[in-house]
């Protein structure tokens, strides 16, 4: 019965995954279809500018659809992740550190509204083993979830010996969010949005060696035990080569992240198509879309244009 019930909650997501890519690609399909069609014309000031700012809305597309191929292939492997990472020692504190100084600078080039902050416990060094790689993909989806439920969210991340936790002042993990990431139990809910950033928040804590709870909030609390690392005696954790491709890597992803939640989202909830006959093709079509809405498309009855005058529905 449980295997079943698998196999179904895996078709589900594959649907919801399928819808998302589909929305992706569907958009930047319209977008260069205009962009031909531009082209194909004089263009004034006008249309130049406009034609930026699809580009523009293109690039943050691509950004998108890079992200969500990225979440997909980690989430394919991610029940084999803990058995082919190798946990390496780790200067945790230099790690966040490093993100928290990327975020910040991002915030104030781009004047995203929240705020970070990185509490040390009078600590200068928290080594433990972890992953550099794995980390990014933790915190990226960390903030993301953070960022799309409250641009201006304040963010604390507070290290102890053995231990970090992740906090923000926002609404917090709803019931069926949080038995994803602790029992890996999926709802319809989150089966239908395709979401794969608490699965894998779960998998990356795991392959780490770490160990995931949820704390009472408010707000979202993610505590992470820490496994002690091994004694280095003076042992350089990283090379300086290694340090810079690894904050590249994460300057990146991180950018990365923050284009997509600072793009317009705008869910297409109503559909119409304009016809100056019933059985005529459409010539045009209307679209409603709302900021932030969930997805779902319904399509209106046909708008009929006759004499000048605009009918709707059935024309008997």
């Amino acid at each position: 019965m449980e295997e079943k019930q698998s196999k179904a909650d895996l078709l589900a997501l594959r649907g919801g995954l399928r819808g998302r890519f589909r929305r992706v690609f569907d958009g930047m399909e319209n977008a260069f279809e205009v962009l031909l069609d531009q082209l194909e014309h004089p263009l004034s000031p006008a249309d130049r500018a406009g034609m930026a700012q699809l580009v523009r809305d293109m690039q943050t597309q691509l950004l998108g659809a890079r992200r969500l191929g990225d979440q997909a292939s980690d989430a394919a492997t991610a029940a084999v992740l803990h058995s082919t990472c190798v946990p390496r020692p780790i200067d945790l504190l230099s790690q966040l550190g490093e993100i928290c100084d990327i975020l910040r600078e991002e915030a104030a080039r781009y004047d995203l509204p929240f705020t970070i902050e990185l509490q040390t416990a009078g600590q200068s060094v928290l080594p433990t083993v972890g992953d550099a790689a794995l980390l990014n993909g933790l915190m990226t989806n960390l903030i993301s979830n953070t960022l799309s439920a409250d641009p201006g969210a304040c963010i604390t991340l507070h290290c102890e010996p053995g231990l970090f936790c992740y906090r923000d002042n926002g609404p917090g993990l709803p019931p069926d969010a949080k038995a994803l990431l602790t029992d890996g139990c999926w709802s319809a809910r989150l089966l239908y949005a395709g979401g794969l950033g608490l699965p894998l928040i779960a998998a990356y804590t795991k392959a780490m060696g770490w160990s995931l709870a949820v704390g009472p909030g408010p707000g979202t609390e993610l505590c992470f035990t820490l496994p002690p690392a091994p004694l280095l005696d003076d042992l350089m954790l990283e090379s300086p080569m290694e340090r810079m491709a690894e904050r590249q890597t994460r300057r990146l992803a991180l950018r990365r992240e923050l284009a997509v939640l600072r793009a317009h989202r705008l869910e297409p909830k109503r559909l119409a198509f304009v016809k100056n006959k019933p059985s005529a093709a459409p010539w045009l079509f209307l679209v409603e879309a709302q900021k932030n809405r969930r997805t779902g498309l319904r399509i209106e009855p046909d708008v009929l244009i006759t004499a000048g005058a605009a009918m709707y529905g059935e024309v008997k």
